[in-house]
């Protein structure tokens, strides 16, 4: 009940008129493109076939500070993305709501996070919006899986998790300085398999938002202007990117901070096209390194060898599995796989989405059972020059995280004749 009245307070007072808050002229005109927002949410978990909550009951709150792009820059990418926003925000959750069955004492916590954000219309008018907004970051307090204390929660083992964001929402945009909102945000938290169990905890919620600006809506101007045609451009990217996960094989529910994490690398050429302003596609080569293969062939052959019942390795004792397994450190095939993905990018100015999608054709020994065919990378690449870049995204199969990828990379183009100033 609390949480309740704390969110509604934070409206109320964001919601204060705003003839109290106008700026005064000698304000430069840099800090009138700010605007401050406060959101309530309330929803639950999202179902799977195989965990079912007992109870399905959250509320959340959170907060943004974001900057409004307008039309005085007259910039190529802020007029394609129909005058985005963008900022940082801060999301507080209550989810002790949210329990697995009736003998659990405890739910997933309340967390909270740190997020940058992305908000752009879909569609504008004088009064309306429809937008889309994407935001990631990193959370902490969670009520993890713990064997004794909470052992109903099998979707997030660790305190601290990523955070991935996306809603959509409709805008009314008041006279002055005032914006009400309201739409529906989906919620992704999870630690790349850093920490075992990581299902992932995904949830649904509606929203509704007061968001008070700096400038008056009613001057600000987003003008649509001519862009020029864009000459397409070819790119040839290499990168290297690292990462670290546990395995199944090697979380003991008994004792789950005990388990082994093994590393990762990834070496990727790919060729892409760039066809306009901000969009790219192509295809390439991924060559990965994984420190496990060897080690969960063994592991599979010690499970046969106990017991030759057991469909996996995860019903056997791990410990007596993991003595008998005896992992080497020796290179092996086993540890190298083959991928051939198909790439998408999005851009604005120096930061760009990357979405992968790939297959091994020549296989690949996974995470027990699983013997992955198909992959996906999702993930955010910032060009510090022109041709260096680095980021982080996250492998997955089955939109089930893989690990996480943090990437250093270089790209060699011929450069695009654009005409305009960007």
């Amino acid at each position: 009940m609390k949480f309740k009245l704390y969110i509604l307070s934070a409206v109320v007072l964001c919601a204060q008129p705003s003839t109290a808050l106008d700026l005064p002229d000698s304000i430069p005109h840099a800090l009138r493109k700010i605007f401050i927002s406060g959101t309530a949410l309330q929803g639950g978990m999202l179902r799977t076939r195989d965990l079912k909550p007992y109870g399905n009951y959250y509320v959340g709150a959170d907060i943004k500070v974001g900057w409004q792009t307008d039309d005085g820059a007259r910039n190529i990418y802020d007029d394609l993305f129909r005058y985005p926003s963008y900022g940082v925000g801060y999301y507080m959750g209550n989810m002790n709501g949210i329990v697995m069955s009736h003998d659990d004492e405890q739910g997933m916590g309340k967390p909270a996070a740190l997020y940058a954000f992305w908000s752009s219309p879909m569609y504008r008018s004088r009064w309306w919006q429809l937008r889309y907004n994407i935001s990631a970051g990193l959370s902490y307090n969670f009520n993890a899986y713990d064997p004794n204390d909470n052992p109903g929660n099998l979707f997030i083992g660790s305190n601290h998790n990523a955070y991935i964001g996306l809603a959509f929402d409709a805008a009314l945009t008041l006279p002055g300085h005032s914006s009400f909102l309201a739409g529906l945000s989906f919620q992704h938290f999870s630690n790349g398999s850093y920490q075992k169990p990581n299902k992932g905890l995904n949830l649904l919620s509606a929203t509704l938002t007061y968001q008070w600006s700096a400038y008056s809506n009613s001057s600000k101007g987003y003008s649509r202007f001519h862009i020029p045609p864009y000459a397409p451009a070819w790119e040839a990217n290499v990168f290297w990117a690292w990462g670290v996960r546990m395995l199944d094989t090697d979380f003991d529910p008994e004792n789950p901070n005990d388990g082994k994490r093994w590393y990762c690398t990834t070496l990727s050429a790919a060729a892409l096209k760039q066809i306009n302003h901000r969009r790219k596609w192509g295809a390439g080569l991924d060559l990965f390194y994984f420190s496990w293969g060897d080690y969960v062939l063994r592991y599979r052959h010690a499970v046969d060898q106990i017991n030759p019942l057991r469909d996996t390795a995860i019903n056997a004792p791990p410990a007596l599995v993991r003595q008998q397994a005896k992992e080497t450190s020796s290179f092996s095939k086993n540890n190298v796989a083959l991928g051939i993905f198909l790439s998408h990018e999005v851009g604005y100015k120096r930061v760009w989405l990357v979405t992968d999608v790939g297959f091994y054709p020549f296989g690949r020994v996974g995470d027990m059972p699983t013997h992955p065919v198909i992959y996906e990378r999702l993930g955010v690449k910032f060009y510090i020059t022109d041709r260096l870049y680095a980021g982080v995204s996250i492998k997955a199969h089955g939109a089930k995280a893989d690990y996480t990828e943090w990437t250093l990379g270089f790209s060699i183009r011929r450069q695009a004749k654009v005409t305009s100033d960007q």
